[in-house]
């Protein structure tokens, strides 16, 4: 089920979709992307559109990694997904928080964690780097890090 390329989610469109239609729609849209195909949009007619309110699909948690610029790889547009970026793709009471409100009042029916490769987070954990405000982040990502079993370094 594909929404319009050019009209913001109703409320009803929201409630129709299940979570595996969601993750459907994502992979689809990864793959127009992936294969230089995405969607032409109206963005202005969006823009108006939105002024009515909003009822994003799903919620997504990812890096701040400017290379993984979410709506664009997932070819999504104005109001069709909530997106929560911190290094690492760590959780916190904010990031919780904010996937509580999108799926418990705005209606998300998919949280969905995007990872990447090559993450400077990871990395840093990996390397313990300790300095100002990092050393806190590196330290929640540094569990996963000691529990793994299997690293290797990148393949280029």
């Amino acid at each position: 089920m594909m929404k319009n390329a050019n009209k913001i989610f109703s409320k009803q469109q929201q409630l129709e979709y299940s979570a595996q239609e969601v993750l459907e729609e994502l992979k689809q849209g990864n793959d127009r992307f992936v294969n230089d195909k995405t969607l032409k949009r109206n963005i202005d007619a969006l823009k108006a559109d939105a002024t009515a309110g909003q009822n994003p699909k799903a919620i997504i948690l990812s890096c701040v990694d400017s290379r993984v610029p979410v709506e664009t790889i997932f070819d999504q547009s104005i109001g069709d997904v909530f997106v929560t970026r911190i290094a690492g793709n760590i959780e916190s009471n904010d990031v919780l928080a904010s996937m509580e409100y999108a799926t418990k009042v705005a209606g998300c029916k998919l949280i969905f964690v995007l990872g990447h490769e090559s993450c400077g987070a990871v990395s840093a954990a990996c390397d313990k780097v300790r300095m100002g405000n990092i050393s806190a982040l590196v330290r929640k990502i540094e569990p996963a890090i000691d529990a793994s079993t299997n690293i290797s370094e990148p393949h280029d």
